[in-house]
């Protein structure tokens, strides 16, 4: 039986030259992000995120508990981002979870950095019925822009649960932009669902989009590394102008 390492290290060989640089960049981010985490991971108990899904569900993280986020995309087009976020809910404000994203894009040699203050309102809760609405937004800064505001989002995810195991979600909304100095206004809409295949798998696709505007769906696979960490694998594409396609992978985790 051959070596893992070999055969894995044959099938890098075997990609095109693109392609295997961004596996490894991938592949080196998850191990940054998962080293990171093994260490916070004694004091902390993670569970299912966002993450780097664009579809919300309507959940929040319990009172005084908080999760952080992060992971790395790469495009076919030599385009990335790589995004921190940290969100919390306070014992004095059990219905508001707060938190804040931090997201640095970089495209033909091209860099921009944000900054994200977000929040989430759950709305409506009923555990025994599997439903559950929120109200969340977000505002966006650009740090290396003359005009530093680059826009808001507000959205309403509902989830329901009709087993343990099924999890849908629906996101209904609407964005204020500026693209290349022009001021859009969009309604957005997104749909999403949640299969826990296993104790350690989930798997989670969705299909999103704006009016007007960008048309994308994303898929893959949520490990879940013990009780502690997330591990998310992406795989996306884009249904609108170049087509383009992405490889995500992130990591979560909450205390």
């Amino acid at each position: 039986m051959q070596n893992p390492t070999r055969l894995f290290a044959s099938f890098v060989r075997s990609l095109p030259a693109a392609q295997g640089r961004r596996l490894r960049r991938n592949l080196l981010f998850v191990s940054l992000t998962l080293s990171l985490i093994a260490v916070l991971s004694i004091i902390s108990k993670a569970n299912a995120a966002g993450g780097a899904y664009t579809v919300d569900d309507a959940g929040i993280n319990a009172p005084g508990e908080c999760n952080i986020d992060a992971w790395y995309q790469n495009g076919r087009h030599g385009s990335s981002s790589s995004v921190v976020s940290q969100d919390c809910t306070l014992k004095g404000l059990p219905n508001v979870q707060l938190g804040a994203a931090v997201q640095h894009d970089r495209d033909d040699g091209d860099s921009e950095t944000r900054l994200s203050p977000q929040f989430k309102a759950q709305i409506f809760s009923r555990e025994d019925l599997g439903l559950e609405l929120a109200l969340a937004g977000s505002t966006h800064f650009a740090f290396n822009r003359a005009h530093a505001f680059d826009g808001v989002d507000l959205n309403l995810p509902f989830t329901y649960q009709p087993f343990e195991t099924l999890r849908l979600n629906l996101n209904a909304g609407w964005t204020h932009a500026y693209d290349d100095g022009e001021q859009n206004h969009r309604w957005a809409w997104g749909t999403g669902v949640e299969y826990d295949l296993a104790r350690s798998l989930t798997l989670i696709a969705e299909r999103y989009g704006q009016q007007g505007g960008e048309q994308a769906w994303q898929a893959g696979p949520r490990l879940h590394v013990g009780e502690r960490i997330d591990v998310d694998l992406v795989v996306g594409r884009n249904l609108t102008g170049e087509r383009d396609q992405w490889l995500t992978t992130g990591a979560t985790l909450r205390f």
